[in-house]
């Protein structure tokens, strides 16, 4: 069923985002005075097609990754004379470029309406609260556990995701400032420098955070006592529901990890437990019963402590009209940012080649969100149409980037790029392109299993 779904909401998801780019292109050439001959979503065999009224035939085609918009005049040797004026090619410099300029630019405008969309009508969030792993880099670092996230070198984080997208585009960077207030946002802010040089993104990896020793914190496992195993070693101590733990063996009780790690290096010996049962002061020796554990032998004693939840954690991000439209585009340009670091890293090889995604990566982020609901599926779509935008503006031939720096070179040299150059660059980019495509799919295929 959740195959059904991905395929429904992927298809969803690109439907829009190809549609709206090419939508860009149309009404630009149309502005500019260029006929179209066709805008067609999807390539290959057409499957539907129809004629409007300026002549445009619109069609939908068979491979749906992506779409195109056919102009009068491409080819400058197939123009007659007196069409001139409907050519594409025939067009001054700068409205070619508005033209090819406008398909990327509806991705990003479209992110950014749907964040407005999004802010406006409200999305359940978490705030960039974490806890820290003893001895993991970030507690090496000055990160204590209750520590908000307020910025990342020079990025505002408002949420997880934020702080997560921003983190990872610095894989690779030997200093990260972040800056951080602790008691879970209540105190005052800190610098800290995080190195992130030795940080690596693995497919898969859903934990990527503790890798540097942090993990989100949306709630608070308190030192009282929830539940006592029925026939347990805590039970035969006489621990009871609603006891809370003040030391143990001598140590001051701190956090469950803390306590939870020491009863299970214990099995089969004696620990002295120091609790509150009410007003009163109790004492209880707790033998851990020893079990097998992935081959190791572990103390285990049947206690589930209890989960506080943590006041102003969870919330709804929802804006008025103006806070939106700000807050919108705040959010489209940092997210352009970090798409652009993403791609710098993945250059460089700071980021490995087999985080790339193709087309079945993006299908189970699409039938995710949309399962979870209308505004993450939403806010999912938003991403990718950044990501999309961003992508296309690359100055890579075959990309609209590249032909929008070839009409830089033109504007500034005062001639077009020569057709054999021309010829070369767009074959290049397309095997590049084709080379990408089939790693992506490949890494969707090999993670995926």
């Amino acid at each position: 069923m959740d195959i059904l779904s991905n395929i429904f909401y992927f298809c969803v998801a690109l439907g829009v985002l190809i549609a709206i780019h090419e939508a860009g292109h149309f009404f630009m050439a149309r502005f500019m005075g260029v006929y179209v001959e066709r805008f067609s979503l999807g390539f290959g065999p057409v499957l539907l097609s129809r004629k409007g009224k300026n002549g445009t035939e619109y069609s939908l085609s068979l491979l749906p990754f992506g779409g195109y918009v056919k102009m009068y005049g491409e080819d400058r040797n197939s123009i007659e004379p007196e069409r001139e004026h409907e050519a594409f090619c025939c067009k001054k410099v700068w409205q070619r470029f508005l033209i090819v300029l406008a398909g990327p630019f509806n991705n990003i405008a479209l992110a950014w309406v749907i964040y407005f969309a999004v802010f406006m009508l409200g999305i359940p969030d978490v705030r960039p609260v974490f806890d820290v792993i003893p001895g993991g880099l970030a507690a090496e670092h000055g990160f204590r556990s209750g520590d908000l996230i307020v910025r990342v070198g020079d990025d505002e984080i408002a949420d997880i995701e934020e702080s997560l997208y921003s983190l990872i585009s610095r894989i690779g960077e030997d200093a990260v400032t972040v800056t951080v207030r602790g008691n879970y946002g209540g105190d005052s802010e800190r610098e800290l420098e995080l190195p992130l040089s030795s940080w690596s993104l693995e497919p898969g990896n859903t934990k990527i955070l503790e890798e540097i020793g942090l993990e989100p914190l949306s709630y608070k496992i308190s030192g009282r006592i929830e539940m006592v195993e029925s026939g347990s070693r805590a039970e035969a101590a006489g621990l009871e529901k609603d006891d809370e733990f003040v030391s143990y063996d001598g140590i001051a009780y701190q956090d469950w990890k803390a306590f939870s790690a020491y009863i299970r290096a214990h099995p089969e010996k004696s620990i002295t437990l120091s609790l509150k049962r009410g007003n009163a002061a109790i004492s209880a020796d707790l033998v851990p019963e020893a079990r097998d554990k992935n081959g190791e032998v572990q103390g285990y004693a049947g206690i589930m402590p209890a989960i506080d939840e943590i006041p102003g954690i969870s919330f709804v991000r929802k804006y008025d009209f103006w806070p939106a439209i700000k807050g919108s585009w705040y959010k489209t340009w940092d997210m352009s940012i970090i798409t652009l670091r993403f791609i710098r890293k993945f250059a460089t090889g700071e980021i490995s080649p087999k985080n790339i995604s193709g087309p079945v990566g993006i299908a189970k982020g699409a039938g995710l969100t949309g399962r979870m609901g209308y505004i993450f599926f939403l806010s999912f779509m938003a991403l990718i149409s950044v990501n999309l935008g961003v992508l296309n503006l690359l100055p890579i031939p075959v990309l609209d980037g590249g032909h929008l720096f070839f009409y830089i070179l033109e504007g500034i040299f005062r001639k077009p790029v020569s057709a054999k150059v021309l010829d070369i660059l767009m074959k290049t980019g397309f095997v590049l392109l084709c080379l990408l495509m089939i790693v992506a799919v490949f890494n969707d295929l090999y993670f995926s299993w």
